[in-house]
């Protein structure tokens, strides 16, 4: 399994340690430091796969700083902070952040949140994507299999395309969302389960064997698929 490498600057030490601890039960690897001006000095690595950070910081807030650890660490960048208005949001997402988590945060979805921008950041860009039988092919818009193949709209195809990336993996309504529609999910609006039953059905149409797409009450939503072999 490999090993990820976080690093973590928060200047709440008690929660950092707990934010810390439970990473690390989730297998990553995690440095801490309370400011922007100590990580830059103090970090123990030259890159790290992934930076969280809090914006309300002493010294160089986290707008201000995040040019510079993106800059020295070549990481991506997730902000985690207590401001909680569209307009912070907005203005850490425009500053290149790949996402913005608002406190307080469950641990689990911040270790769900974290693997989800790993996975965006290391998923190579390509037109077409394989799994096992199952052929992406995302110019097209198509997926092909052994005896068949399947066209989708551009909307259908592009939140398959999001649930291939992430085969076999839970993925939260609110990051389907935000993948799917493009903001923030406000908790009310319903448009994402619309979604996913259209191209359930789709893909339902198409009898592909050991292919569905799972409701995972109370945690999102997940596109399972295991290869039959021949017997």
């Amino acid at each position: 399994m490999t090993q990820h490498y976080l690093l973590l600057i928060e200047d709440d030490v008690p929660l950092a340690r707990l934010t810390s601890a439970f990473l690390t039960q989730q297998g990553f690897q995690v440095d801490h430091f309370v400011s922007i001006e100590d990580a830059l000095q103090g970090a123990l690595r030259k890159s790290y796969d992934l930076i969280i950070c809090d914006i309300m910081l002493p010294g160089l807030s986290g707008f201000n700083g995040a040019p510079r650890l993106q800059a020295q660490f070549n990481s991506p960048l997730l902000f985690l902070t207590a401001l909680t208005d569209d307009i912070h949001q907005i203005r850490g997402l425009e500053s290149g952040a790949c996402d913005y988590i608002t406190k307080p945060v469950k641990p689990e979805l911040l270790a769900a949140k974290v693997k989800a921008n790993l996975r965006k950041s290391t998923a190579t860009v390509s037109d077409t994507f394989s799994i096992g039988e199952l052929t992406f092919e995302r110019h097209a818009q198509r997926l092909r299999w052994p005896g068949g193949e399947k066209s989708f709209t551009t909307k259908d195809f592009n939140l398959l395309w999001v649930f291939a990336l992430n085969c076999n993996q839970i993925l939260t309504r609110e990051y389907l969302f935000e993948q799917a529609v493009g903001r923030v999910y406000d908790g009310l609006d319903r448009a994402i389960d619309l979604k996913v039953s259209r191209l359930r059905k789709h893909l339902n149409d198409c009898q592909i064997p050991g292919l569905d797409l799972a409701t995972i009450h109370g945690e999102g939503y997940r596109l399972n698929y295991k290869l039959q072999v021949s017997q």
